[in-house]
């Protein structure tokens, strides 16, 4: 897959001990809040790849899977090389007789996005703490 999301902000620590001294299903707060921060990134990403449809093939190698083992929980997502994907890889870096597009999709697609990636993975944290709170 292309891209992973990382809960690690400022403040990040606090909410997650606030949260589990509350009682909160810690790692289903934290899937929602890895699945929340992927949202703008993917949306950039299918964009970029939606213009240059050709077969159809490299959208519909899409996919995002949350996995948990040994207390840390990652997001994947991107394009499946295994399942059509590879242009995605092509656009992103070139291949031998083409340079790549003027700027990397994929990286640029995590780079502009951190911000709001930051921001939702706060926000889905601190929605389940208050929740729990009312």
């Amino acid at each position: 897959m292309a891209g992973k999301a990382k809960i690690d902000f400022y403040g990040s620590a606090e909410i997650l001990k606030k949260l589990d001294e509350a009682g909160a299903d810690i790692e289903k707060e934290i899937v929602n809040a890895l699945r929340k921060s992927t949202e703008k990134p993917s949306e950039e990403m299918m964009s970029f790849i939606r213009g240059h449809k050709r077969s159809g093939r490299t959208e519909a190698s899409w996919g995002e899977e949350i996995t948990s083992k040994d207390g840390v929980i990652t997001a994947e997502f991107g394009f499946s090389i295994r399942k059509g994907g590879i242009p995605a890889l092509f656009f992103e870096v070139g291949t031998p007789r083409k340079a790549p597009p003027a700027s990397w999709f994929i990286s640029n697609a995590l780079d502009h996005n951190l911000d709001e990636i930051i921001t939702a993975q706060n926000e889905a944290l601190m929605t389940a703490f208050k929740n729990l709170t009312n």
